[in-house]
C-alpha cells in the first residue's frame, strides 16, 4: 500500500505538466494519483495536490527540494502508513 502511495508522487513529480491542455482544460492525466493522494490525512494534502494540479512543470523539477509539494507527501506519507 505504502509503495502505490509513493509511486503515485513519483509519477506525479516526473511525468505531471500542469500547462499540458488535458491537464488545463480537460480532466487530466493524472487522475487516479491524485484521488489516491487525496486519501492521505496531512494538514497541507490539498494545498500541495492543488499546487502540483495547477502550477506544476518542468521547470520547477530543479527546485523539488526538501521543502517541495512532493517532499511533503513523501514525508505524510512515511508517517502515515
Amino acid at each position: 500500500m505504502k509503495q502505490e502511495y509513493l509511486e503515485a508522487v513519483d509519477k506525479l513529480e516526473n511525468e505531471y505538466d500542469a500547462f499540458y491542455i488535458e491537464n488545463k482544460y480537460g480532466d487530466g492525466t493524472h487522475k487516479k494519483e491524485f484521488e489516491l493522494l487525496a486519501k492521505l490525512k496531512g494538514d497541507k494534502v490539498p494545498n500541495a495536490l492543488g499546487w502540483i494540479k495547477n502550477c506544476y512543470d518542468c521547470y520547477y523539477k530543479s527546485e523539488n527540494g526538501p521543502d517541495s509539494p512532493f517532499a511533503y507527501l513523501r514525508q505524510v506519507i512515511e508517517e502515515e502508513l
